[in-house]
């Protein structure tokens, strides 16, 4: 394993017309217990979701941000994107996409022959197949024009790690770039991070020594990108306060080829794509259901997997994001099943796909707490024994699960 393993977690917050901030953590893997702590003293949960970052007090959040930047273990950047910067992309999109729009219905109208009946069946039948996967897209618009835009800053941060990551300034002499490994996790999925071989072929990084995972609800599961979501939104929630931070401003370059961008995106929308992912089935404790994707990996760092939970047919699941090979899927399930998850555990069973019981991270959780306990000892009494209490009801409530 590499000796200098970095991980940066990349998400954003805002909307399209309005300034988007976007934030980049960048940490060595084993600081990551430090935003376990953070998270623990300030909202009494190893990782908060957007639902209860909402109950907090925006100056109580800008704190966490404050606190945050002064940790010599942690480098963050923060980032801007201005409304103009999105214009010049959204322009691009509109433009192309109706321009690939006329060429497909030119397509179309040429597979009909004048009484308006398809001249050649099995010609016709993959010209119309091509324009239905082009039209997937437009099934939530929202995500095909934001995805677009913040897919595009969210490359740009990616692209000045070869310059500003704080693992990769280290002497020569203390080190090589064989020694060294920077896992990128970008919240969104794949949409959002489909851009990373482009920066591979490039030369922007090493191969062997660089990885992007896009991950659907990544501020969920991974620290790093919870922790670069709880700024964003907090940024966003105090723009009377920006002044205070260190902020980068995302520029449109004109330089840069819009078109093989534009086509990896449309690619990245017609075809659902995961490396790995994580099923859960049935009712468990949120920090445990939380750590789990955290807890695989770290087994394999190479990996940070997809989670979402089913409660409904996991069928339905399937057809939007796809059946994938069976080994890239794991269904992890607790004890407490309704009808509805013992009849989805059976589906996958029959399916192949590897299943799990929750008990079986339970060493791994268990010593995950213990790491952010032993941490806690430096922090002052009054914090550590807040962390210690809060640790406590955690780790009774998740061992209550893995019974």
């Amino acid at each position: 394993m590499p000796t200098y393993i970095e991980i940066n977690g990349i998400d954003e917050a805002g909307y399209i017309g309005q300034p988007i901030f976007f934030t980049r953590v960048n940490v060595g893997i084993k600081n990551e217990i430090q935003l376990f702590l953070r998270n623990l003293n300030h909202f009494n949960t190893l990782m908060p979701n957007k639902f209860k970052l909402k109950s907090y007090d925006p100056t109580y959040l800008l704190k966490y941000v404050t606190e945050l930047l002064d940790d010599s273990t942690i480098k963050i950047e923060i980032y801007r994107m201005p409304p103009h910067v999105q214009l010049h992309l959204t322009n691009f999109l509109a433009v192309t996409t109706a321009t690939e729009l006329h060429q497909k219905r030119m397509a179309l109208v040429n597979v009909l022959d004048n009484e308006g009946k398809l001249k050649d069946k099995t010609n016709s039948a993959a010209s119309l197949y091509k324009t239905t996967d082009f039209l997937k897209r437009f099934k939530n618009p929202k995500i095909w024009i934001e995805s677009f835009v913040k897919s595009y800053g969210m490359m740009m941060i990616t692209k000045e790690l070869g310059t500003n990551s704080k693992y990769r300034k280290k002497p020569p002499s203390e080190t090589s770039f064989s020694d060294y490994f920077s896992v990128s996790q970008i919240a969104g999925g794949y949409p959002f991070a489909f851009w990373w071989r482009s920066l591979m072929d490039k030369g922007h990084f090493e191969k062997g020594a660089f990885i992007v995972n896009g991950i659907a609800n990544g501020d969920e599961y991974y620290p790093s990108m919870s922790c670069a979501g709880t700024i964003s939104s907090t940024l966003l929630k105090n723009q009377d306060k920006l002044h205070l931070f260190p902020i980068k401003t995302i520029e449109y370059q004109e330089a840069f080829d819009l078109s093989e961008f534009y086509a990896g995106h449309s690619r990245a929308l017609e075809t659902p794509i995961f490396q790995k992912r994580i099923i859960f089935i049935g009712q468990m404790d949120e920090n445990l259901r939380m750590c789990i994707p955290y807890l695989n990996h770290l087994r394999d760092i190479h990996y940070t997997p997809e989670a979402t939970s089913i409660q409904v047919p996991i069928e339905w699941f399937f057809k939007a994001r796809g059946y994938g090979n069976p080994d890239n899927t794991t269904i992890i399930h607790s004890s407490s099943l309704s009808q509805q998850d013992k009849t989805n555990l059976d589906f996958c069973k029959k399916k192949t796909y590897p299943i799990s019981h929750v008990c079986d991270y339970k060493e791994d959780f268990i010593k995950l707490l213990t790491e952010i306990e032993q941490e806690s000892e430096y922090a002052p009494l009054t914090k550590r024994n807040k962390i210690a209490g809060t640790l406590k009801q955690i780790e009774n409530l998740c061992l209550k699960n893995m019974r």
